[in-house]
């Protein structure tokens, strides 16, 4: 992986999004509370860092950048389109304490069409590789996902749970789940199938298309191709991955939704997709809107100190003579290597060349 600071890969990523006609768009550190609290299902954690206003309103420390831009940046014809380089603050997964998020991505809003949502996935992929590391996009629609939901199950709550064991992949669970709830064999081939799709993206549309249940689906599938057409021999082709397990909240996407994952990051590192029903929920104005965050605390993590910024680590076995340990280190160093010391137990792996003391070179 090529290592570039936060600053340089901010730098490129903003004059990659001008070039494409984004403009930038700066927020406050806050907005009012009401914001959030009325599109909470929207927003990862409905936990929100609140304090009042010299005029008395509630405010909140942004949990969130793309709300404040469908509301203070929709316009009333054409494409707004924007990119952004934000902090917001949100608990951790273990949701004991608040986190800054430093996010940078864009957003699209107004007209938004077929051509608008490709692009979208176009800027995707170049920031995928504009993080020096090996990237793979994948891409899904809550339309198909939705088809086969809906024909799978009329009770929302299975419909819950057989979306649960999509997501997560849980295949084992599909045979259970078909017992417990009686759907049919087409419904169980269909969800067993869609999880274990083709690694690559034309052959996986061509199985998942024997699975669309409804028009709707079946527009997925198109567009989808579409998609994955448009990169047909461009450098971006085997980068590309079909993945319904990427599902979606309904309440707000409505298409095409896609996620980026890079080697040595333990989740996606970039999320995104059309959610047209936060800024249109009627859908009667005919607005859409498509966008995504490139997530920078994870991007940092590919060339945090153990995992990337070093060139190669020395792992010493507990009663090692550190003056025996520092003279080898220093020996790699002349070599012309980045090296950091660790214990050998200490080390959880890594992508550096790892050498053990007194054992000589071990990949």
């Amino acid at each position: 992986m090529t290592k570039k600071s936060a600053a340089a890969l901010n730098g490129e990523l903003k004059k990659l999004y001008s070039s494409f006609g984004y403009r930038e768009y700066r927020m406050s550190g806050f907005e009012e509370y009401a914001l959030y609290m009325e599109n909470k299902n929207f927003l990862i954690s409905d936990k929100i860092i609140t304090f009042n206003n010299l005029d008395g309103r509630l405010m909140a420390l942004k949990p969130d950048v793309t709300l404040s831009i469908v509301k203070n940046a929709t316009p009333e014809k054409g494409v707004g389109k924007y990119y952004y380089s934000e902090a917001v603050y949100r608990p951790d997964r273990a949701g004991t304490e608040f986190k800054e998020v430093i996010q940078t991505g864009l957003e699209a809003l107004g007209d938004v069409d077929a051509f608008t949502t490709a692009e979208a996935v176009e800027l995707a992929l170049e920031t995928l590789s504009a993080t020096g590391a090996e990237f793979v996009l994948a891409l899904s629609d809550v339309r198909f996902t939705e088809g086969l939901l809906s024909a799978a199950a009329r009770d929302e709550s299975i419909r819950a749970e057989l979306k649960d064991i999509l997501s997560k992949k849980r295949a084992g669970d599909i045979p259970l789940a078909a017992a417990k709830y009686g759907f049919g064999a087409d419904i169980k081939l269909a969800l067993e199938n869609v999880i274990a799709l083709p690694e690559n993206a034309f052959e996986a549309l061509d199985s998942a298309r024997r699975f669309a249940f409804g028009s709707e689906a079946e527009h997925a599938i198109e567009e989808l191709k579409d998609i994955v057409c448009a990169f047909k021999g461009t450098r971006f082709e085997g980068n590309l991955q079909i993945d319904f397990s990427l599902t979606g909240n309904t309440r707000y996407y409505n298409g095409v939704l896609f996620s980026g994952y890079a080697l040595g990051a333990a989740g996606a590192v970039l999320k995104g997709g059309r959610y047209d029903k936060l800024v249109d929920p009627a859908g009667l104005a005919g607005k859409g809107a498509v966008g995504f965050a490139l997530y920078m605390n994870e991007i940092e993590k590919l060339t945090a100190p153990g995992s990337g910024a070093a060139d190669a680590v020395l792992l010493y076995p507990e009663g090692a003579p550190l003056s025996a340990v520092m003279k080898k280190a220093e020996e790699l160093r002349l070599g012309g290597l980045k090296v950091s010391v660790l214990p050998e137990k200490s080390y959880s792996g890594g992508r550096e060349k790892v050498y053990i003391f007194g054992e000589g070179e071990n990949a």
